[in-house]
């Protein structure tokens, strides 16, 4: 003997509250007996669960089920004699369910695409970071781990800003690590970092932020420039070729 299941919209409708009745009562007697059945409903319960999650909370005036189901009470008084009731409690099940469906499938992927776009783009930036991070990462780990690296302390200037550093550098890599603090520059100025060779024009390091604590900056410069010092002057904004500000941090360098 073939074993009789629900139908299958009864579970799209009684995870979403629209199974009512002697229908709700008669599928939940049923769920008590069957495991498969138990086993699709929650498969649907995850389904709307999603849904749910994906769109805006509403919250709808509490009267639009109870005049929903009304309507529905009065058209299957309205076609009872017309249609076997078998088929009207089929067919009101269905279009309802698909009602229900529908709309919500039609708010959800409006909302689950404007989210992907959105997470499209938190990702790529995230990859973007994470690629800069990792790059920073290992090239601290070559200056710190290098019995040649040197490490200059940068010192606060007569005169300005309040603030320390340090420079952790390796000529034979030409890689430098900054990191420290400096009282935030004026609008429009910029603070740049210069490696001063032992001879010849200073070398620009980049710019680096007034609190560069949390995060590091790595410095790729041309392998085998023997440093002097390295300074740190306030530059219009953007920085320049050549140092043309006064130099607010300044570390000699013991080689």
């Amino acid at each position: 003997m073939t074993e009789t299941h629900a139908n299958p919209e009864d579970f799209d409708l009684y995870a979403m509250g629209a199974l009512d009745g002697e229908e709700r009562q008669r599928f939940e007697a049923h769920l008590s007996a069957c495991s498969l059945c138990r086993q699709e409903l929650a498969a649907a319960q995850k389904r709307t669960a999603l849904l749910g999650l994906a769109a805006q909370p509403i919250n709808p005036p509490a009267h639009v089920k109870s005049a929903l189901m009304e309507k529905v009470k009065a058209e299957r008084t309205s076609t009872a004699n017309a249609v076997p009731p078998k088929k009207i409690r089929w067919g009101l099940r269905f279009s309802l369910g698909f009602g229900l469906a529908a709309a919500a499938l039609a708010f959800a992927t409006f909302e689950l695409a404007k989210q992907d776009l959105n997470r499209g783009k938190q990702i790529k930036q995230l990859q973007a970071q994470v690629s800069e991070d990792s790059q920073a990462i290992q090239a601290m780990g070559q200056v710190a781990g290098s019995p040649d690296t040197e490490v200059i302390t940068l010192l606060q200037q007569t005169g300005g800003p309040p603030g320390q550093a340090h420079v952790l550098y390796n000529a034979r890599l030409g890689l430098a690590v900054y990191s420290g603090q400096i009282a935030p520059s004026p609008p429009g100025k910029s603070y740049q970092l210069w490696l001063v060779p032992s001879s010849g024009s200073p070398v620009s390091a980049g710019l680096v932020a007034a609190n560069q604590q949390s995060g590091a900056a790595v410095v790729h410069l041309t392998p085998g420039i023997a440093a002097k010092a390295f300074a740190v002057t306030l530059e219009p904004f953007g920085g320049r070729p050549q140092p043309t500000g006064p130099k607010v941090l300044v570390g000699a360098a013991s080689s």
